[in-house]
Formats: structure tokens, C-alpha cells, sequence
């Protein structure tokens, strides 16, 4: 899965958390980008079996969908603490997070997670 489909596979679990539901204009919103733009990966998520979408519909994930969507969420939550651990201000915490995620392996994720847990 390359950076750009796991970027708005997260937005849809975060939109679908907060709001109850999603839809494409809501994502190109949130993710500044254009309504085609979200129209043409949430076409490449649905043939990944990721997500279900209908044109001008709402966009829902799968079951798949949600184990990897809920992983991606995991670790933008470790990262953002590694983050504060560190003393990375506040305020570029989600930038730093963001440029990051998805250059890093799930086994450093879990790595950082158990040394933060052993931190505390």
C-alpha cells in the first residue's frame, strides 16, 4: 500500500470516527485536495477491497479496511507520543507525524510503542 492510499485510508477512519460517516467531499476537504482527486483513490481503495463506495454516496470501510485502517491509527498515536516525548512542539507534532508514518516499518512502531510504555 503506497504512503498516498494509507494517508486517506486514515482520513476515512478519522472522518468515519468523528463525524459517523464520510463522503467524498468531506475527505477532499480534510485532506486539501480536489473532490476527483478523492474520487479516483477511493475507486483504488475499493478495488483493494478497502473501502465501499458509490459515487456521491457515503464511503464506509470494509472489515479489511478497518484492521488496517485502525493499525495506521495506532501508529500515528505512537509516533505523536514519541513526538511529545521528545519535546517537539505542540504545534508540529501532526506535520512531523504525518511526513513520517509512512516510511516507518510496523515493527519499529511496536518497538517505539514498548519502549514508551516502559517509560512511564
Amino acid at each position: 500500500m503506497s504512503a498516498k492510499q494509507e494517508k486517506y485510508l486514515l482520513e476515512v477512519y478519522v472522518n468515519l470516527n468523528e463525524e459517523g460517516y464520510t463522503r467524498v467531499s468531506q475527505l477532499a476537504k480534510s485532506l486539501n485536495v480536489s473532490v476527483p482527486s478523492v474520487s479516483k483513490m477511493a475507486k483504488k481503495l475499493k478495488e483493494e477491497g478497502l473501502i465501499e463506495f458509490q459515487r456521491y454516496g457515503i464511503l464506509t470501510l470494509t472489515e479489511k479496511g478497518e484492521r488496517l485502517a485502525t493499525q495506521l491509527a495506532l501508529n500515528h498515536e505512537v509516533l505523536t507520543r514519541f513526538f511529545h516525548l521528545i519535546h517537539v512542539k505542540d504545534e508540529e507534532i501532526e506535520e512531523e507525524v504525518k511526513k513520517v508514518e509512512s516510511h516507518i516499518s510496523s515493527d519499529v512502531i511496536k518497538k517505539l510503542d514498548t519502549f514508551l510504555t516502559n517509560k512511564k
